[in-house]
C-alpha cells in the first residue's frame, strides 16, 4: 500500500530536465575550445581536468564523500558492482570528444537528435533486460509510445538541419560518433548508478567517473602525439569561459547517478533530452532568433507531450514510487 509521502516523478524528473538544459551549452563550449586550444582532445581534457579538480575538492569536503572512498576497498573486494565499472568514465571521455566533433559538423540539432534517438532505443533494451540499479521495468505500451513521442519530436525540431550533412567531408563520420555517444552514455548512467549505491555516494562514484575519463584522455593524447596525428596539450591558455564546460557535465554525471535508481533509465533519459532540447531553443532564441523555425518550436512541444506520456500512469494518476530513496 502506497504511503501518503510517496513522491511522484514529477521532482526527479523537473531535476533532469534542469540538468538538460545546459547540455547544449557544454556542448557549444567543448566545441569552441577545441578550435581554440588546439584539437578535439585538448577541449575534452580541459573538460575532464576541471571536473575531476572540483570532484576532488568536494570529496575532502563532504563527509559523505569521505565515507564513500573509505568504502572503495570494499566495494573493490566485495564486487556488489563489477570491478570493470570504474571504467565508465571512459564514456564519458568519449561523449566530450564526440562533441568537439561533432557539433561543428553537424550543428547542434543534429548532435541532439542523433544522441536522443540512440539513448532512448538503448534505454528501452536496459530497462528490460534490467542492467540500471532500478532493475527490470516494464516496458508498457504507453512508455513505448513516449519514446516514440520523443524521437518523432526530436526529428521535427531540427527538420531540415540534415540537408547540412552533404556541406561537411566529415559529417558522416560526426553523425556516427554522435550516435555512439547516445548508445554509451544510457549504459554510463546506469553503470554510475549501481556504482552510486555501492559506495553510497554520488560524490566518489562521479569522481572515479572523471579519473578514469583523464586518465583515458591522457592516454589518447599521447597516443596521438607520438603518430603525429594531433599535438600535445594546449596549444594556448584556455579562455576563462572555457572552464565551464567541466563543471556543466558533473552535473550530467551527477543527475543520472542520484536519479536512475528512481525512474529507471528510459524516464531519467527522456527528462534530460526534453532539457536539452529545451535549452537548444533558449540558446537558438537568445543567440540567433532570426533562425528559429516553428519546426524548432514545436518539436519541442512534442517532446514535452513525451515526457508526460512516459510517466503517467493508465488511471490517470503519476506514477508512485513507494519507500525511500537511495
Amino acid at each position: 500500500m502506497a504511503r501518503p509521502e510517496s513522491h511522484t516523478h514529477a521532482v526527479p524528473l523537473g531535476l533532469a530536465g534542469a540538468a538538460g538544459l545546459l547540455m547544449p551549452l557544454q556542448a557549444l563550449i567543448t566545441s569552441s575550445a577545441a578550435g581554440y586550444l588546439g584539437g578535439y582532445f585538448a577541449a575534452a581534457m580541459l573538460s575532464s581536468l576541471t571536473s575531476l579538480v572540483c570532484l576532488v575538492v568536494a570529496s575532502l569536503a563532504l563527509p559523505g564523500a569521505r565515507a564513500g572512498w573509505r568504502r572503495f576497498g570494499t566495494v573493490w573486494r566485495d564486487r556488489p558492482v563489477p570491478r570493470w565499472f570504474l571504467l565508465a568514465g571512459l564514456v564519458g571521455a568519449y561523449y566530450m570528444v564526440a562533441q568537439a566533433v561533432s557539433v561543428n559538423n553537424i550543428g547542434l540539432a543534429l548532435f541532439a537528435v542523433a544522441v536522443v534517438g540512440a539513448r532512448t532505443l538503448t534505454s528501452i533494451v536496459i530497462d528490460m533486460i534490467g542492467f540500471s540499479p532500478a532493475g527490470k521495468q516494464p516496458i508498457t505500451r504507453i512508455r513505448i509510445l513516449g519514446a516514440a513521442l520523443l524521437v518523432i519530436g526530436a526529428v521535427i525540431a531540427s527538420w531540415g538541419t540534415a540537408a547540412s550533412i552533404s556541406e561537411s567531408p566529415l559529417a558522416w563520420i560526426s553523425l556516427v560518433v554522435a550516435l555512439g555517444a547516445g548508445i554509451l552514455v544510457s549504459f554510463q548512467q546506469s553503470m554510475n548508478g549501481r556504482a552510486g549505491k555501492a559506495y553510497g555516494s554520488t560524490t566518489t562514484a562521479t569522481a572515479l567517473n572523471y579519473l578514469a575519463s583523464t586518465a583515458g584522455l591522457l592516454v589518447a593524447m599521447v597516443t596521438l602525439a607520438v603518430l603525429d596525428i594531433e599535438s600535445f596539450g594546449f596549444q594556448i591558455v584556455p579562455l576563462w569561459w572555457m572552464y565551464f564546460a567541466g563543471p556543466l557535465g558533473i552535473l550530467f554525471v551527477v543527475t543520472g547517478v542520484t536519479l536512475v535508481p528512481r525512474l529507471g533509465a528510459l524516464v531519467l533519459g527522456i527528462g534530460l533530452v526534453t532539457g536539452q532540447l529545451v535549452g537548444s531553443l533558449a540558446m537558438d532564441l537568445l543567440i540567433a532568433p532570426e533562425k528559429v523555425g516553428g519546426n524548432e518550436i514545436v518539436g519541442t512541444i512534442v517532446t514535452l507531450l513525451a515526457v508526460l506520456v512516459a510517466s503517467w500512469q493508465p488511471n490517470g494518476r503519476p506514477r508512485l514510487r513507494t519507500g525511500k530513496a537511495t
